[in-house]
Parts: structure tokens; sequence; C-alpha cells
């Protein structure tokens, strides 16, 4: 279609790089040496999703002629100083694991305001907390637990899904009273059982009232939950999950 004529050409490049997905380091490599060299199809890209991130020395100059980029998942390990002068503003972003100390990530989170939907799979230790100005219209989160007492409270949230610890046993209570911090009242949770064994039950519901989606994951090793647990406290669950992660 491109090599028809002018207006195929143009009218067709708007749909071919709208989403773009590589999951092979040889398609990665093409993609992101075409995006940092041609800045008019870098700037159809809406959604990018990329398996090979950190390798390619064209990935930070294909980043920032992405002007219009709405979406973007890296599921490699990369250096956050790949989105140095960078200018879109993103709705969702999807990131496996990041080099550099956790400041970098939030100095980027805070250059996103437009962030509905983040998902942070690595378990990266947070120092400190988040300027109350940033990701003012955060909705859905899906992330390792560190993060949650830094993203929830003073946020619209709705949707929390909480990442599977390594670890399986806790002789304490964990406090979950950040999820009642919420600017809007969370509706759907997923959480790991780890999480809130031996936390009271009744607190959780206190912190959840408005919980309408309830998702528990549950290794096989893990004690059965008692008649008492989180079943019975949440009287407007429209869905509560048994996940059975086989260890």
């Amino acid at each position: 279609m491109c090599q028809v004529n002018k207006i195929c050409c143009s009218c067709s490049q708007d749909v071919l790089y709208r989403d773009i997905c590589v999951e092979t380091l040889l398609k990665a490599s093409k993609v992101q040496q075409t995006l940092s060299q041609s800045t008019h199809l870098a700037r159809t890209v809406r959604s990018f999703d990329s398996s090979f991130n950190g390798a390619d020395m064209a990935m930070p100059m294909a980043l920032q002629n992405m002007t219009s980029l709405r979406i973007l998942k890296l599921r490699a390990r990369f250096h956050m100083d790949i989105f140095d002068g960078c200018t879109f503003k993103l709705d969702s972003f999807n990131c496996a694991r990041f080099a550099g100390h956790d400041d970098s990530i939030k100095k980027f989170l805070s250059s996103q305001p437009s962030l509905k939907t983040l998902t942070l799979h690595y378990a990266h230790t947070v120092s400190s907390p988040l300027e109350a100005t940033c990701l003012p219209n955060l909705t859905r989160i899906h992330a390792s637990f560190h993060w949650l007492p830094y993203l929830i409270p003073g946020r619209p949230l709705n949707e929390v899904i909480v990442i599977q610890p390594k670890v399986t046993r806790i002789g304490h209570s964990i406090d979950l009273s950040f999820f009642a911090l919420s600017t809007t009242p969370i509706q759907k949770l997923t959480i790991d059982y780890y999480y809130l064994h031996p936390t009271p039950t009744h607190l959780l519901a206190s912190f959840l009232p408005s919980l309408t989606h309830f998702t528990l994951t549950i290794l096989s090793r893990y004690t059965v939950l008692k008649d008492e647990g989180v079943c019975g406290l949440f009287p407007y669950i429209l869905i509560i999950g048994y996940l059975s992660n086989m260890a």
C-alpha cells in the first residue's frame, strides 16, 4: 500500500505504525532504527510494546520522536535515561525492570500527569514518597506491594492489582490503612493472601467499603482460609476469585 502512490502511502502509514509490538531482537532493532531516523513515521505511533528495549542505541531517539505516544510497554530491563528529551504524555505505562535509583522513575512519573494506568512489575525499593502533584489522574495500578503506600494516597484509584510475593510466610499484621487514602473508593482489588494474613479482616473491610470485585490469589501451601475470613465481610462483592498457583 505504501508503494502504490503518495495518497495511499500517507493513509496506510498512519495505520501501519499506530500500534507497534516487537517480540524478537531482530525486529526490535529494525523498528527502533526506523523510528529514530523517520520522524514522520514515529509521530504516528500511539502504542509501543517492546520486549527488547535497552540494547539498541537507537531506542532513546526513537522514543523522543514518538511525540504522540499514549501507551508504552517496556518488558525488558532498561536504563531510565532513555526517556531524556521525551515529550510524549502517556495514558498507560507498563514497566518491567529499570536500572537506576528510584528518584529516576519518580522523576519520569512526575512528567506524566495524564497517566491513568501504571504497571510496575519490578519490586523496586521505594525510599521516599511521590510528590503530591504527581499522577493526579491515576485510576489503575498493577504493582509490587512496596509501591502501594506511595501510589494510592491522594489519587483517584479505582482498581489495584498487587503483584504476588515470592515469600510465603508472615508473622505479623501488615498496615493496609493506605487503601482508604485514595480520593475515590477502590472498587476492584486483586491481592495475595500473604498480605492479608494475619491482619484482622474487619479492618480490611473498613479500608475498602466500596469494593465490588475481589480476587484473592493463594499459593497451594498457604493455610486454608477460615470461615470468618474475608469472604463474609464484603456484601456487595460481585466476583470473588480463588486462583491456585502451584509452587
